[in-house]
């Protein structure tokens, strides 16, 4: 995402990943995990593989190389790897050389990492000054924190993650499908980041409630259909059927969760609950004006459940965002919950109010 239009970014091609310029020139960068150990370590068997598989690159290639990228996450530190990454001028670099030459740093031949270390002596005094001279050392706690500066200027910070993830999850499909096709797996910057700007116009998660619970689990439903509140019993008077009274509680549950935490997030303003009300129960009214005139010949609790169902299938949104799918059939339950609206036509008379 750094990179100018024109470049180019392969995977596991080159290197662990490598970037190709236009004018020819590349950085190759080999990244290592600090999960476990310490790859920055003097004498990490990681770093002096890195070393010696760079200074064995064939002499054509080699040349082309501006940096050799030495990737460390999360966040891990060495004397040696900030010797090599101040070491850009020749004499800095001769003073390394010098020292990597000396039995006492090699160590016992054939121990530990000598064998990694005679091999990237092997390669000569010009090309190992070069390696080091070119070497570049980036250590960071986390890897997302770079994307995530990318894009906190244009998505809500809730959000970020989840475009890192998706931008990531791009970039690696795209180089399995130019595999699958035989092609080289190089990602040009410039179109990448076009269809990133494309899904995030997509799937602008900032425009998106997002649910703040999970399904219930089987026993709280059925310990909620034990119990019978209001919206069941309304669902029980036009017959509906077990699956579909469950899939009412489920959803009464999730959108009466989701407006206590939405409200005392911030994230709406209650009024806009009201507003959203008035509107499904407005979508209720003429839905049963319709049916009533479209569908006479229906017996009452078949003509409870068309409405019912014609109305859990409308989808609005709440102060211009799009609301989880459950959330407008599970507040048109708690409107049947509060009695403000009903399935059956004489849902009034059949749920009066109790007098307390």
């Amino acid at each position: 995402m750094n990179e100018t239009s024109g470049s180019k970014i392969s995977l596991e091609h080159l290197d662990d990943v490598a970037i190709h310029h236009k004018s020819g020139t590349f950085i190759l960068e080999q990244s290592k995990s600090a999960l476990s150990g310490n790859p920055t370590s003097n004498k990490s068997a990681e770093l002096w593989k890195a070393l010696s598989n760079w200074a064995e690159l064939p002499k054509l290639f080699f040349d082309s190389v501006n940096v050799f990228r030495y990737y460390v996450t999360p966040l891990k530190s060495g004397d040696l790897v900030h010797e090599l990454n101040d070491a850009k001028d020749t004499g800095k670099a001769a003073i390394l050389l010098k020292r990597f030459k000396t039995k006492s740093f090699q160590g016992t031949p054939g121990i530990g990492v000598e064998p990694l270390i005679a091999k990237f002596l092997a390669a000569g005094d010009d090309v190992c000054l070069m390696v080091i001279q070119r070497f570049e050392l980036i250590s960071e706690d986390d890897p997302l924190e770079a994307i995530r500066g990318k894009l906190v200027a244009i998505l809500p910070e809730e959000n970020l993650d989840r475009f890192c993830e998706a931008a990531i999850g791009m970039a690696k499909a795209e180089v399995e499908s130019l595999i699958r096709r035989g092609k080289e797996p190089l990602i040009e910057t410039g179109a990448f980041r076009k269809k990133l700007r494309a899904f995030i116009r997509k799937y602008d998660f900032s425009n998106l409630l997002a649910p703040t619970t999970s399904a219930p689990a089987d026993h709280q439903i059925s310990d909620t259909l034990s119990r019978q509140p209001m919206f069941v019993r309304q669902l029980l008077a036009i017959e509906a059927s077990p699956s579909l009274m469950a899939t009412a509680v489920s959803d009464f549950l999730r959108a009466t969760a989701d407006k206590v935490t939405w409200a005392d997030a911030g994230s709406i303003l209650e009024t806009s609950l009201d507003e959203l009300d008035e509107s499904l129960i407005r979508h209720h009214g003429l839905t049963t004006d319709e049916l009533s005139e479209t569908h006479v010949e229906l017996e009452t609790p078949q003509r409870g459940r068309q409405l019912y169902r014609r109305c859990i299938e409308l989808q609005m949104p709440l102060e211009g965002r799009t609301l989880p799918i459950y959330f407008v059939a599970g507040e048109y339950n708690c409107l049947a919950d509060d009695r403000r609206l009903g399935w059956h036509p004489d849902y009034l008379s059949l749920f009066p109010l109790r007098s307390s």
